[in-house]
């Protein structure tokens, strides 16, 4: 054997000891893999949100939505009967920004709809929008943007998007709500975008409710509703990571209903599929996570209920698939390089409708589910201690 030969077979067994050494220790299936209570103690709320920044250079604070909660006293208060200053959403946010300064801001919002895009933007100070109905869903932020949605060239369709050229809005300029400033907060209100599926014409009909574009986004009893791409959780550079957090909070759609390369944290959560116009035998995905190769976290659903809508049909429903963004088809797709979607489900209930056996699907350009043995980068979907109908046997 040649002194070449020893040295690039040693430095082999030095690469498969090191995977080896770090592989994820799974149970279950192939098709279901399990995390161990070893592995599952790397998929915490805690972890999860540690880190957030630049991807090949994450910063660790170790954020806490939960320290710190504060009572709320509005600094500016809205209402649409015109009973306050600010008849909208986004004049009293526009306030907010021309105020300036670092200090928290609340803004309340009296009960009712409010047909309206609304921007929090870049430099905008840590705001708190606070619905004041009775229930969540009395106070409703609403809108019906779409991906195809026309458009006047040369105008964007709203401060917060970056669509001036197109002629149609776009998928993730369609929000109803779009968040680019970090600290923001919303807690008791409704974020809905109710476009009609075939009110225009394209493959594409998604439409989004919430886009959070930046990070250390808290949201604590709001109820996010649309269909297709209804919560998108990513920030405005592919190199960088935000986080979000979702307390005690509803999120419903159905088809890749809550996607992005973000990190998104849902504790307490319902996730309701909403599929009814798929058809009896189909049941859409939930997650569909664009994660980057560099960050360990994307969606981490944890003591969550995953439901479905009255009539929904059984064992048709995936909890997710890798979204692979930015990649035309599966033969450009590059292992260790494109994005490889990251879920976690633990703790939670999951119902009848979800899928019993094989519960993730191919990725967006048909790179096969595979959890391990992989041609592609396996899969980073996991389950741990779920229960329910559509949970593991």
């Amino acid at each position: 054997m040649s002194a070449l030969h020893l040295r690039t077979t040693c430095i082999a067994a030095a690469l498969l000891s090191l995977v080896s050494a770090t592989a994820m220790a799974l149970t279950g299936t192939a098709t279901r893999p399990q995390l161990t209570s070893s592995e599952a103690g790397t998929y915490t709320i805690a972890k999860a949100l540690a880190k957030a920044g630049p991807i090949n250079a994450l910063v660790t604070d170790n954020w806490n939505p939960t320290a710190g909660v504060a009572l709320l006293s509005a600094d500016y208060a809205v209402a649409a009967d015109g009973s306050t200053r600010y008849r909208s959403v986004q004049s009293a946010i526009d306030a907010a920004v021309a105020a300036g300064g670092k200090t928290r801001r609340y803004i309340s919002i009296k009960a009712g709809t409010y047909t309206e895009l609304v921007c929090v933007p870049s430099n905008a100070p840590p705001l708190t929008l606070f619905g004041l109905g009775t229930n969540t869903g009395d106070t409703i932020i609403r809108f019906n943007n779409a991906n195809p949605t026309p458009k006047p060239a040369g105008t964007a369709s709203h401060p917060c998007a970056s669509n001036a050229s197109a002629t149609t809005v776009g998928t993730s300029n369609s929000a109803t709500v779009t968040v680019r400033a970090a600290n923001f907060e919303a807690r008791h209100l409704r974020v809905d975008n109710n476009y009609v599926e075939g009110t225009y014409t394209d493959n594409n009909q998604s439409a989004v409710a919430l886009a959070v574009r930046g990070d250390k986004a808290n949201f604590q009893d709001v109820l996010v509703t649309g269909n297709q791409d209804t919560l998108l959780i990513s920030a405005t550079s592919a190199s960088d990571v935000i986080r979000a957090y979702f307390k005690s909070s509803t999120i419903e759609g159905d088809v890749d209903f809550i996607f992005g390369s973000g990190v998104g944290v849902f504790d307490g959560a319902t996730i309701r599929s909403t599929g009814a116009r798929l058809g009896s035998s189909r049941g859409g995905y939930i997650f569909a996570p664009s994660t980057r190769p560099g960050s360990s976290y994307g969606f981490l659903a944890i003591n969550s209920s995953f439901t479905g809508v009255s009539g929904s049909p059984d064992n048709t429903t995936y909890l997710g698939r890798a979204w692979d963004e930015s990649v035309g088809s599966l033969s450009s797709y590059v292992n260790g390089t494109s994005p490889n979607g990251q879920v976690t489900v633990r703790d939670s209930t999951l119902g009848s409708h979800i899928r019993k056996t094989a519960p993730w699907h191919a990725s967006t350009v048909s790179r096969p589910y595979c959890s391990s043995n992989c041609t592609n980068s396996a899969n980073r979907f996991y389950e741990y201690e779920n229960s329910g109908a559509g949970a593991a046997d």
